[in-house]
């Protein structure tokens, strides 16, 4: 530890700002002096004076939330835009599933909120990130009782994986168009002041200027389009613009609200898309959700700081230690959270000693990929592929800084608003995150947070590598091709007569749903006709 004393490091960055008001509580998006840090885009087109993903089709029907859970509706909303865009059947997704599951667990981890209560953007990222939805509304209905969590999770089947996420100046009109524009929908956040909104016309700006973060009544939404011709005078004439142009917005309170449960805001507001309520994004990259894949992954909430505490050395490699599951050994993508945009990066699959650690000596080091941080936020790389052959193993990013760039990648950390009261606390434990500073000291993660930070918390880095099965879905007897025993050993499986292993339960799950049924059986039968479909990713969930 002695070698690292001359690093640099800020003190105690986790603690945020955040007061305890009556605005605080009633808010359904909870604001806080969260680090946030957005990318500008530069459109590839003159982007059109107007755009509407409504209009286009590119909308779910719009729905009228349950409790404080404006995040999970809009930001559920706008992935339902981003697949719609793509040319995918959508159904709703279940935003209550995210607002159980972004709570506190038994063990005092997690967000600590209740179900009824406001919540907060990071909670939505994490929960897309680390795959553990969306549900279907029709699996999970909103409805279901907090009490029955367990059982419904259980069987309700997931539907997308997300893999990229772009954080967004908000403060940047043509940013805000660019990605509605490529991807649908944006996530935008904003103070809700009634006295600012017209609802003859269905518009709102607020002018009221300097609200502190406990005076903000935070909503949020799913922004699917604008108008720069919007009339300034649809606004209310206390709070008017100075200029027309207006955000087209869908809003999660049902569709007798505003038009239909749309309603502009105006390009001038105050607070649309402030960085008090956490990153305004867009959703980028994804894929359906496959049982023959899996997420390696020692985290699931995202990263809600980013660790950017040692600031003097040019290259640092953020190091993540996972165990192997024998039924996913291809290794072929890799997943990152970073806000070091122009930051040049290599990544390492990094072969782990007996002790669990990785092993420094570089030279045993395979390079799988390498790349620029080319935007803020949540990344997907392809790599080399590479098949796993041990118990553990470890993925390392080297990241080293160009020009006036960081080198930082993302972390799970507590967040705290001083003396003990925490929002959130990680699920933390040695041998999972490394750190390591030039080519031969390298450091648990956990260790750094305790001897340089007097930190017992600490944090994960969200590094995640996707793995995939080597065997075919369907393929329950492992002879490497489909025939009519596979699905006669479902049939036995069933009828109690065989049981099966870790291995052979994915491959016989031929429909993704998380059971094992007739109807798995069935599909192998009806592709063996030619009748069915491939076990490939459906457009139809």
């Amino acid at each position: 530890l002695a070698v690292l004393l001359s690093i640099s490091i800020p003190a105690q960055a986790a603690v945020i700002e955040q007061a305890h008001t009556k605005a605080q509580y009633n808010g359904s998006l909870l604001a806080a002096d969260f680090e946030v840090s957005g990318t500008t885009l530069e459109p590839d087109i003159a982007l059109p004076q107007s755009y509407s993903s409504l209009e286009l089709g590119f909308t779910t029907p719009v729905r009228s939330q349950i409790y404080n859970t404006c995040w999970a509706y809009g930001s559920s909303a706008t992935l339902e835009t981003k697949l719609l865009k793509d040319g995918l059947s959508v159904e709703h997704f279940a935003p209550m599933h995210m607002n159980y599951w972004g709570t506190k667990h038994e063990d005092g981890t997690g967000w600590a909120r209740t179900y009824t209560g406001g919540g907060y953007a990071y909670i939505s990222l994490g929960y897309f990130t680390s795959w553990q939805g969306p549900r279907l509304e029709s699996d999970f209905s909103e409805y279901t009782s907090f009490s029955d969590y367990d059982i419904f999770n259980a069987i309700s089947p997931k539907q997308v994986g997300v893999n990229s996420i772009i954080y967004l100046t908000g403060s940047d009109i043509d940013t805000i168009k660019t990605a509605i524009y490529e991807h649908g929908a944006v996530v935008g956040n904003y103070h809700v002041d009634e006295s600012c909104y017209n609802s003859s016309t269905a518009s709102y700006h607020c002018n009221i200027e300097g609200l502190t973060t406990a005076q903000m009544n935070g909503h949020c939404i799913s922004v699917v389009g604008w108008d720069d011709n919007y009339p300034k005078e649809n606004f209310n004439e206390a709070s008017r613009p100075e200029s027309n142009g207006a955000w087209l917005c869908k809003n999660s309170w049902g569709s007798y609200w505003g038009n239909s449960g749309y309603y502009w805001i105006s390009y001038e507001d105050e607070y649309l898309f402030s960085d008090k309520f956490g990153n305004s994004y867009a959703f980028t990259g994804y894929e359906l959700y496959d049982p023959s894949r899996t997420l390696y992954q020692n985290e699931v909430d995202g990263a809600t700081y980013e660790f950017d505490y040692i600031t003097n050395f040019n290259t640092i490699t953020y190091i993540n230690v996972f165990d192997t599951d024998e039924g996913f050994p291809l290794i072929d993508k890799i997943n990152f959270e970073s806000t070091a945009q122009g930051a040049s990066y290599v990544i390492y699959h990094i072969p782990v000693d007996t002790d669990g650690t990785p092993i420094k000596n570089m030279s045993y080091w395979t390079q799988i990929g390498s790349g620029t941080v080319d935007y803020k936020g949540y990344h997907s790389i392809d790599t080399t592929d590479f098949t796993l052959s041990d118990s553990k193993f470890a993925i390392g990013i080297a990241m080293t800084k160009s020009g006036g760039s960081g080198n930082s990648v993302g972390v799970c950390e507590w967040l705290s608003t001083g003396e003990d009261n925490y929002i959130f606390t990680p699920a933390t434990q040695k041998g999972e995150s490394y750190l390591m500073l030039g080519s031969s000291t390298m450091m648990d993660l956990l260790d750094f947070y305790s001897y340089y930070e007097d930190d017992d918390i600490g944090g994960t880095f969200v590094i995640k590598a996707i793995g995939e099965t080597s065997v075919l879905l369907g393929d329950v007897d492992m002879d490497n091709r489909l025939s009519i025993l596979d699905a006669t050993y479902i049939q036995r499986y069933l009828a109690e007569l065989d049981e099966f292993n870790s291995k052979q339960m994915k491959c016989a799950d031929t429909d993704g749903d998380g059971l094992i049924s007739i109807y798995d059986a069935t599909k192998i039968q009806l592709t063996l006709a030619g009748s069915g479909s491939d076990f490939d990713d459906s457009e139809d969930f």
